[in-house]
C-alpha cells in the first residue's frame, strides 16, 4: 500500500473529504512523475517545445480547480473567491470588485452595474389614499361634474353654462388652489365673486365666528399642516333647478379628501375629508348674468374643532386629545346624511 493510500479515508458516499482524497489517490507518484517527464520531454522542434508543456500545465489547472471548485468549495471561500449568500447557498464571484469604505470588497456583475442605483422611489400618487374610497375620486377639478347646460329659468343654455362655469371656478377656487388651502390670501375666490359679495366676503375674513367668512374656504391654520403631494381627490355632484322669480338655483354636494402631513414630519400623514355643501343663485341683472353664492356649510373629518376662526387644523395620530368631536361617529365618505347645522367638525369612523 502507498503512502496515499494509507491515507484515505472510509468510503462514504456523503464525505466530501473522502470522495476528493480518494479522486486525488488514484494519481500515484509513478504517473505524476511520467506527466511531468513527457511534459519535459524534447519531441518537438526547439522553438514549439513549451507550448504543449504549457498546455499540459494549464490543463491541470483547470481540471484541480474544477476538482476543488465541486469537492472542496470550503477552500475557496477562505481563499475570498466564494462567499456565501444570503440564504447559505456558495455564489461564486463574477465580474469585476469594487472596493467600498472599509475592509468590505462587493461584487459588482458585469454589464449590470446601473442595476443597483435605483435612487429613491416616488410614492404614487394614490398612496395616501391607499384603503380608502377616495382612491378611486377623480383627482382636482376633474372630480367637480357639471350637469349639461340647458335653457331654463328665463335664461338661455349660453348663461347656464356660464354660471355653471362660475361656480366651478369658485369651488375649485375655494378648496383646491394651493394658495388658499396652504392659508394664504384667496385671491383666486375673490376675483371671482360678484363685487357686491366681494367687499362682504372681504370685510368679515379675519372675523371669527359664524361670521367669519374663512369658513367658506379649505385654508390649514398656518404652522400647523403641509399638503402631501398636489392632489386633492374629489367625488360627489352638482344639480340645477329653476328659481322663484326667474333664473336657476345650482346646488352643489362635494367631497374633498386632503392628504396633509406634519410640519418637519412628512411620514406622519393623515387625511381631512371635508363634506361641503353650497348654493348658488344665476339670473340676470340689469342685462348681465350674476352668480351669487346663497349658503355655504362643511362638515370636516379629521380635524380640531376649535378654535374658530375659520381655519382647519388636522388631527394628526398621537396628538393630545384637546378639543374632540363628540357624537355618534360617522362615515366621513357617505354623503347621504348631508351636513347639518352642528359642529363643523363630528365624530367620523375615520379617514
Amino acid at each position: 500500500m502507498s503512502a496515499l493510500e494509507g491515507t484515505v479515508r472510509p468510503a462514504d458516499p456523503d464525505d466530501i473529504d473522502a470522495r476528493f482524497e480518494a479522486l486525488v489517490a488514484q494519481f500515484d507518484e509513478d504517473e505524476i512523475r511520467r506527466m511531468t517527464t513527457a511534459a519535459e520531454t524534447d519531441v518537438y522542434p526547439p522553438g514549439r517545445r513549451r507550448r504543449p508543456a504549457a498546455l499540459l500545465v494549464i490543463a491541470g489547472l483547470v481540471v484541480l480547480v474544477g476538482l476543488v471548485v465541486v469537492l472542496r468549495p470550503d477552500v475557496l471561500e477562505r481563499l475570498g473567491i466564494v462567499r456565501p449568500a444570503a440564504g447559505g447557498e456558495k455564489l461564486m464571484i463574477s465580474g469585476p470588485v469594487v472596493a467600498r469604505p472599509g475592509p468590505v470588497l462587493t461584487p459588482i456583475p458585469d454589464g449590470e452595474e446601473g442595476l443597483f442605483d435605483h435612487g429613491p422611489v416616488p410614492a404614487p400618487s394614490d398612496a395616501p389614499f391607499a384603503g380608502t374610497p377616495a382612491v378611486d375620486y377623480a383627482g382636482g377639478e376633474q372630480g367637480l361634474a357639471m350637469p349639461a347646460a340647458r335653457a331654463l329659468g328665463g335664461l338661455t343654455e349660453q348663461e347656464v353654462g356660464d354660471a355653471l362655469r362660475r361656480v366651478r371656478r369658485l369651488l375649485s377656487a375655494a378648496h383646491l388652489d394651493p394658495a388658499t388651502v396652504r392659508g394664504g390670501r384667496p385671491e383666486e375666490f375673490i376675483r371671482l365673486l360678484h363685487p357686491r359679495q366681494r367687499e362682504a366676503f372681504l370685510r368679515h375674513l379675519r372675523d371669527s365666528g359664524p361670521s367669519g367668512t374663512r369658513s367658506w374656504l379649505f385654508s390649514l391654520a398656518p404652522d400647523t399642516a403641509e399638503p402631501v403631494g398636489d392632489v386633492v381627490k374629489v367625488s360627489g355632484e352638482t344639480t340645477i333647478s329653476e328659481r322663484a322669480g326667474g333664473g336657476v338655483r345650482i346646488e352643489t354636494d362635494y367631497l374633498f379628501v386632503h392628504p396633509v402631513s406634519r410640519p418637519g414630519a412628512p411620514s406622519i400623514v393623515t387625511r381631512v375629508v371635508e363634506h361641503h355643501r353650497s348654493e348658488f343663485s344665476a339670473y340676470r341683472e340689469d342685462g348681465k348674468l350674476v352668480v351669487w353664492v346663497n349658503s355655504d356649510r362643511s362638515a370636516l373629518f379629521g380635524a380640531n374643532c376649535t378654535p374658530e376662526d375659520g381655519f382647519v387644523r388636522p388631527r394628526f395620530p398621537g396628538d393630545p386629545q384637546g378639543a374632540r368631536p363628540s357624537g355618534e361617529p360617522v362615515d366621513p365618505y357617505d354623503r347621504v346624511p348631508g351636513v347639518s347645522g352642528g359642529p363643523r367638525c363630528p365624530a367620523a369612523l375615520g379617514t
